[in-house]
């Protein structure tokens, strides 16, 4: 009667084979067990599966130093892969961004997220610096919360140069949005951007057009907000942005979410004086306009993407 061999047995038997050709050579133990060399190294995939890629350490990799510090680059600013290779060479460092980005991967520091759904794009006309200025406003934190906050962060970004100008002020009023965007108007004119339009959402500190009222004549016979009366006096035009659409403002509500990783993250508010938060404040701007690189400039920080690539389009027209 033939002996059927159990999958242990026959496992068995396969490693015997192994270990006898690492001893004497897969030729002569193919000779002296009757099966094919293809066969013992097929059975060595199967039982002692091979890591891909080099076994010990080449030129090309990165050295522990380096992945120490990319991770400590990481962890601290939260950057992605193309961010941290320009801050990186900033320090003399030449690395790729796919040896950036397995690091990462190895240290678990990947961003899990989930894939958005695809929506129609629509081409956004932006032909130069001062085309459109976005203003915006976001409640300081105190201790984390938003909420007992009076405390608001002032914005206004050029949506092509990505130039900013930030204000810190005590609390929400038709005076404070006046008087931010006066001293926004003046800070583009000394950098040589003339505004020709502030877009802003429909809160009571822009506009009135939404705020009061629950009849159609109600809102016909509503006065002009005194914002949009300054601005109109200035030969400027006043955009609001489509109600419950925040992505209208984009650009400004972006940056904000920059303001909270990069500023707010590591910056102290509760119970700061207000002087000393401005000051903060002013040199977080200095930061972001001058030595922060935008992946949408160019990798250029804003003021030297304008004064590089838009000032000299701008003196020939």
């Amino acid at each position: 009667m033939k002996k059927h061999l159990t999958k242990q047995q026959v496992l068995v038997y396969r490693r015997r084979v192994l270990a006898d050709a690492d001893k004497l050579g897969v030729t002569i133990v193919a000779r002296r067990y009757g099966v094919y060399r293809s066969t013992i190294y097929r059975w060595r995939d199967e039982i002692i599966p091979q890591k891909p890629g080099p076994r010990n350490k080449v030129f090309w990799q990165t050295d522990e130093e380096i992945e120490v510090f990319i991770l400590q680059l990481r962890l601290a600013t939260n950057y992605g892969p193309k961010r941290l290779k320009n801050e990186l060479s900033d320090y003399g460092v030449a690395v790729g961004e796919k040896a950036i980005r397995g690091v990462i991967k190895d240290a678990d520091l990947v961003k899990k997220q989930r894939k958005p759904r695809k929506k129609a794009n629509q081409p956004f006309y932006a032909p130069y610096p001062g085309y459109r200025l976005q203003v915006d406003t976001k409640a300081v934190p105190n201790d984390g919360d938003k909420r007992r906050s009076r405390r608001q962060q002032f914005t206004a970004i050029d949506i092509v140069s990505k130039i900013r100008y930030l204000k810190v002020m005590d609390g929400l009023s038709n005076g404070n949005s006046i008087a931010f965007v006066k001293e926004a108007l003046a800070f583009f004119a000394s950098i040589g951007i003339e505004i020709e339009c502030v877009q802003t959402d429909n809160h009571s500190t822009f506009t009135n057009l939404f705020s009061g009222g629950n009849k159609k004549s109600d809102h016909e016979l509503r006065r002009v907000h005194p914002l949009t009366m300054f601005l109109v006096n200035r030969g400027i035009e006043h955009k609001l942005s489509r109600p419950g659409t925040p992505q209208h403002n984009g650009f400004v509500e972006r940056s904000h979410r920059t303001d909270e990783e990069e500023f707010y993250r590591v910056t102290r508010t509760k119970g700061v004086e207000i002087s000393i938060l401005q000051t903060k404040m002013d040199q977080w701007q200095d930061e972001y306009n001058n030595t922060r690189r935008h992946s949408s400039c160019g990798n250029l920080p804003p003021i030297e993407f304008y004064e590089t690539i838009w000032k000299p389009r701008l003196a020939h027209v």
